[in-house]
């Protein structure tokens, strides 16, 4: 499948399922502060559909790439928590800097300070998650 526009169709439906879950989700706060539970309610059911979609492509992906973010392996526990180092570390070195760097090239301060601030919590997501793959491997 390397290559396809299938494998991409999987990765685009994936991310595209799991921003509309997120959506949903944020939909669902707002709906709840101007007390509208009923919209509330339809919305976190619609999200958690979004949610089971965007796991239904990435357990077709582990299979044909693995994590379609990192391109690591998806499988066993320490698998998985060595991926997600790479997509901190990608964040917190790569996107978020570069992002805040755009942001603040083009006038927008308060974005860029809003990437920073991401920057340093995908670095401490990233210290996490190394603590933890420590343990894993001492058990």
């Amino acid at each position: 499948m390397e290559g396809s526009k299938t494998l991409q169709n999987l990765k685009d439906a994936f991310a595209g399922e799991a921003m509309a879950a997120t959506r949903y989700e944020f939909y669902a706060q707002r709906a709840d502060i101007e007390g509208y539970a009923d919209l509330a309610t339809l919305f976190r059911s619609l999200a958690e559909g979004e949610k089971n979609q965007a796991m239904g492509h990435l357990e077709f992906l582990q299979h044909e790439v693995g994590d379609p973010v990192t391109n690591q392996p998806i499988g066993n526990s320490h698998e998985n928590v060595a991926s997600a180092i790479v997509g901190e570390e990608h964040d917190s070195t790569n996107m978020y800097p570069g992002f805040a760097q755009t942001a603040r090239s083009e006038g927008f301060e308060d974005a860029a300070e809003w990437f920073e601030t991401l920057a340093h919590a995908e670095t401490q997501h990233k210290k996490r998650l190394q603590r933890a793959l420590q343990e894993l491997q001492n058990a």
